[in-house]
C-alpha cells in the first residue's frame, strides 16, 4: 500500500512516495507558494502519483490538532486530509520526532564524526538541527522511542564578555534572546545585526546564503564563527541534559552550508567545555548528519 512521505517545514516541504518497502526521491515544494498544506499536497500526488495513507512530519508541536506551523502559516488537520484525499491513516508527528527515528538507521557514511567517543548502545542519543527554526528530539535505543522536544526555545547562554553583549542585543533585537533567535537561518540574519551594531560598521542587508557568502566582510565572517560556536555550545547543554551517551547527531539546512568553516578541534573543544564535565563529555561521539533526506529514514520507519 503506497504512503505519502512528507517533510514539512518552515520554508520548504518534501515529499515521496514510499511502496513496497522502497521510498522515491522526494520532490521539494516551496511552503510559500502554496496557500495551504492540502494545496501542496494535491501538487505533490500529481507528480508522485497516487497514495492510500500518509504520514506528515510537521516543524511544530504536535500536541493538538489542527498542527500550526511554528514558522510558516500552514495548519494541518488528519482529518481534513483523510477527507480531502482519500487516505485510509494520516499520521501527523514533530519534523524532529522523525529526524530521532532515523538515527538507527544511519551509516557510518552518513555521518561526519567531530572528535572521539564510543557510543553507548543502551544510552539516549538526540538530533538538533538548525534551519527555519532549531529542532530538537531524542531516541531512546533499548524502547525504540522517540521523544520530540522544543529545546530550540530555550534561552541562549552566553559564555564569554563578547556573547554577554550578542545575547544583550538578541534581547534588544527579538525580545528575547532564545536559542532559535540565534541558532536558525533568520538566527544568523540576527547575528549579523547585533554584530554590526556592537562594532559599528555599516553593512547591507542580508539573508543567510548572503552572510555564508560574504567572506571578504568582516561582520559576516564573525556571525558565521560565532553561530558555529554558539551551535558547539548549545549541543553540548543538550548532551548533558539528555545524558546522551548513545550519541549527538548535528543536522538540518543551515550546517552543511558551513562544513568547510567549522574548524573541528575547535567546535569539539565548545562541545565538551563543560566543567567539571570534560570528561564526562569527551566520551559523547559527536557527528553531523551529511545524509541528504534523513527526515525520510525515520519517515519510511513509521510508515
Amino acid at each position: 500500500m503506497p504512503a505519502l512521505l512528507a517533510d514539512i517545514g518552515g520554508t520548504n516541504a518534501r515529499f515521496a512516495r514510499h511502496d513496497a518497502g522502497a521510498t522515491c526521491a522526494p520532490v521539494t515544494l516551496p511552503v510559500a507558494n502554496h496557500a495551504t498544506v492540502e494545496h501542496a499536497i494535491e501538487a505533490a500526488l500529481a507528480a508522485l502519483g497516487p497514495c492510500d495513507s500518509a504520514v506528515l512530519a510537521l516543524a511544530g508541536p504536535v500536541t493538538k490538532e489542527p498542527v500550526q506551523l511554528t514558522n510558516a502559516p500552514w495548519s494541518v488537520s488528519s482529518a481534513a486530509l483523510a477527507a480531502r484525499f482519500g487516505f485510509g491513516r494520516v499520521r501527523l508527528v514533530n519534523d524532529f520526532l522523525v529526524q530521532a527515528h532515523a538515527l538507527p538507521h544511519l551509516r557510518p557514511a552518513d555521518l561526519f564524526p567531530i572528535g572521539g567517543g564510543i557510543p553507548d548502545p543502551d544510552a539516549p542519543m538526540i538530533v538538533l538541527g538548525a534551519g527555519t527554526g532549531l529542532g530538537v528530539a531524542g531516541f531512546i535505543p533499548g524502547a525504540g522511542i522517540a521523544i520530540p522536544a522544543e529545546g530550540g526555545h530555550a534561552s541562549l547562554a552566553p559564555t564569554d564578555e563578547r556573547e554577554d553583549a550578542v545575547v544583550a542585543g538578541l534581547r534588544r533585537l527579538c525580545g528575547r534572546a532564545g536559542v532559535e533567535e540565534a541558532l536558525s537561518g533568520r538566527g544568523l540574519v540576527n547575528l549579523h545585526t547585533v554584530l554590526a551594531g556592537l562594532r559599528g560598521i555599516a553593512v547591507p542587508p542580508r539573508d543567510a546564503a548572503s552572510i555564508v557568502a560574504a567572506r571578504d566582510c568582516p561582520v559576516a565572517v564573525e556571525a558565521v564563527d560565532l553561530f558555529l560556536g554558539l551551535l558547539a555550545s548549545f549541543a553540548g547543554d543538550m548532551a548533558l541534559a539528555w545524558g546522551a551517551r548513545g550519541g549527538v547527531f548535528l543536522s538540518g539546512g543551515v550546517l552543511p552550508r558551513l562544513m568547510d568553516r567549522l574548524e573541528p578541534l575547535s567546535f569539539r573543544t565548545r562541545f565538551d567545555d563543560k566543567a567539571p564535565m570534560q570528561d564526562w563529555m569527551r566520551g559523547i561521539p559527536l557527528s553531523i548528519v551529511t545524509h541528504p533526506s534523513p527526515a525520510f529514514l525515520g519517515l519510511a520507519a513509521l510508515a
